[in-house]
């Protein structure tokens, strides 16, 4: 299976801050994102190593995002409830699988490694808001 159709509701999840943030912020890049992503493997690949993460050097903006996406990782990993990622969010009814709702550090990795390479494909495609501008047609205003 596919990791696009394995972890659908988790690469959703992922990407729903992500599209929240460029909603408010319409100047936000593709390369931002990115950075924030890679910050976020970051972060979990220090946790497995017992270690603090390096420093990225993050701007605001890069550093916002990535702390956003540390709160839907950390929903996923059942470390915090729901209501922590609503609280970054605008009304959005986040879908997952009761089923196999929590995930591991590593399943979260993939999925983040693969938003880096849709970022990297649509950047490339499409400029500096590449990414930006695909990915939001999939998640429509409230």
């Amino acid at each position: 299976m596919d990791i696009t159709e394995e972890y659908e509701d988790v690469l959703q999840n992922l990407e729903f801050p992500i599209m929240n943030y460029f909603r408010h912020n319409p100047a936000l890049q593709d390369t931002e994102v990115k950075r924030s992503l890679e910050a976020t493997i970051e972060h979990y690949r220090a946790e497995y190593a017992k270690r603090a993460p390096r420093n990225m050097h993050l701007s605001n903006v890069e550093q916002r995002i990535m702390e956003n996406l540390v709160t839907v990782c950390e929903w996923r990993l059942g470390r915090v409830d729901l209501e922590a990622v609503i609280a970054i969010t605008d009304h959005f009814a986040y879908q997952f699988n009761p089923e196999n709702f929590i995930k591991t550090s590593e399943e979260l990795q993939k999925c983040l490694k693969r938003i880096i390479k849709s970022v990297d494909r649509w950047h490339n495609l499409g400029g500096k808001q590449g990414y930006l501008n695909f990915t939001s047609q999939f998640f429509p205003q409230v």
